[in-house]
């Protein structure tokens, strides 16, 4: 049995939301600069990052997750940040407006439940963001300012979050490709 890189995730796969997306991605070009954008069937919040794990625990992790009884529930996806900061970007990203608290509950979730089959519980604050650039380097930092202030208060849609899976990440010099090994259904909302 061999090793891959994997990560528990929900997809943003409604065509409407990942147009949207892709239009703002196409703004951050015009800043200039190095940037990496994710690909539009790339497009995901990231629940946990399992790291390198052995592939015969993929079942484990799957009736763990499935085990979990979390309900599904509506967000907004909103708004625009960047990792460390929006003076020093690293990775950029989208937020959520809407069901913030409960997909922060469900990756805390998820944390707890998968630290029980030895994965180290996460130490940085949750966070509810959906990476769409990674930066090299920036060309023009008055330009970014400008358009994080023009995009601060930008509403991409609202998404129902009715799923998590569990994805492979193989790393390609054209950027990752992602493989879905596991499909979780999330329980009927609550009333």
């Amino acid at each position: 049995m061999g090793y891959i890189r994997a990560f528990i995730a929900v997809d943003v796969e409604e065509p409407d939301l990942v147009s949207r997306i892709v239009r703002i991605q196409d703004n951050l070009l015009e800043i200039g600069g190095e940037l990496r954008l994710v690909r539009p069937e790339n497009l995901h919040f990231t629940v946990k990052f399992l790291d390198r794990i052995e592939e015969g625990l993929v079942g484990e992790i799957e009736r763990t997750l499935r085990e979990l009884n979390f309900s599904r529930f509506p967000t907004k996806i909103a708004g625009i940040g960047a990792f460390p900061n929006h003076r020093r970007p690293r990775v950029i990203w989208l937020g959520l407006r809407e069901g913030e608290d409960k997909f922060i509950s469900l990756m805390k979730r998820v944390d707890e439940a998968v630290s029980k089959l030895g994965f180290p519980r996460e130490q940085r604050k949750p966070t509810a963001h959906l990476t769409i650039a990674r930066v090299k380097r920036i060309g023009s930092l008055e330009a970014l300012k400008k358009l994080f202030s023009s995009l601060a208060d930008v509403e991409i849609g609202e998404m129902m979050v009715d799923h998590i899976r569990i994805k492979k990440s193989t790393l390609t010099p054209k950027g990752p490709i992602y493989e879905t090994l596991a499909h979780i259904e999330l329980g009927e909302m609550e009333v």
